[in-house]
């Protein structure tokens, strides 16, 4: 096949090649029909012949030709078809808009997906997925230092998760009383246990705390989180350890 045909031969069909397929495809295309399709589908793409030409790899005098029906133009059957190939890839006909302008039963199209819009949903869904496990993680752990300010000092606390709590049920109501072990835990403390005290008037929920390093510290960190009173245990030598007696259930501990 000789396309592109930049300076084609224009010259009747000899009777003696192929004369029925000539015939028929002569007939077919000088009927007007493949003039409207083509043309048709160029104008739909606001392309000149020449776009259409660059972008089929046939010549403008070509494309002319198949959009004006003038088949005998070329050499033979054979090229013109191979033209009118090029020239439907060029313009990038489907399925959909070729029996569309072919004049047959067109189906619907299928929901055409963009896949710009489900990379954005995964991209965004990754980064949902990150900052809730940084604030679970924040949530487990504590932040890393906390300071509390006193006159113009500045102490660092060990994280939340470096200190283990023991809770006991002061006021006689354990369910209460798990509810506040699972608040301690909430804000990233360990708890070791949960059990009764060895009374149950205790008034108010208390925390207490290791009068060695920065047990104080520690145990007023936890007080003001729970809103809870505070005091020196009377004997203990660890600051990591803290001992929260649960009062009555008057503490709001953020179900």
């Amino acid at each position: 096949m000789d396309l592109p045909m930049k300076t084609p031969s224009v010259r009747p069909l000899d009777p003696n090649d192929q004369p029925q397929l000539a015939l028929a495809f002569v007939s077919s295309l000088e009927s007007g029909a493949a003039a409207t399709v083509f043309a048709t589908a160029r104008l739909r793409r606001q392309l000149s012949r020449e776009q259409v030409a660059q972008r089929s790899g046939i010549t403008a005098e070509q494309v002319s030709w198949l959009e004006e029906g003038r088949v005998y133009a070329f050499r033979n059957p054979e090229d013109a078809l191979a033209a009118a190939l090029l020239l439907a890839s060029g313009l990038e006909i489907d399925n959909h808009e070729a029996r569309e302008l072919a004049g047959l039963p067109v189906l619907p199209r299928p929901i055409e997906r963009n896949p710009r819009g489900r990379l954005a949903a995964a991209a965004a869904l990754i980064i949902v997925g990150i900052a809730a496990a940084a604030m679970l993680g924040y949530s487990l752990r504590g932040s890393p230092a906390q300071v509390l300010t006193s006159g113009n000092s500045k102490t660092t606390l060990p994280a939340a998760w470096k200190v283990k709590v023991v809770v006991e049920n002061g006021g006689g109501d354990i369910n209460y009383t798990r509810r506040v072990a699972s608040r301690i835990g909430s804000l990233g403390y360990q708890v070791t246990s949960v059990k009764r005290a060895s009374r149950f008037n205790y008034k108010r929920t208390t925390i207490f705390y290791s009068s060695i390093g920065k047990g104080k510290e520690l145990g007023k960190r936890l007080a003001d989180e729970l809103k809870a009173d505070l005091l020196p245990l009377p004997s203990g030598n660890d600051p990591l350890h803290l001992l929260v007696i649960v009062g009555p259930a008057t503490l709001t501990v953020g179900d």
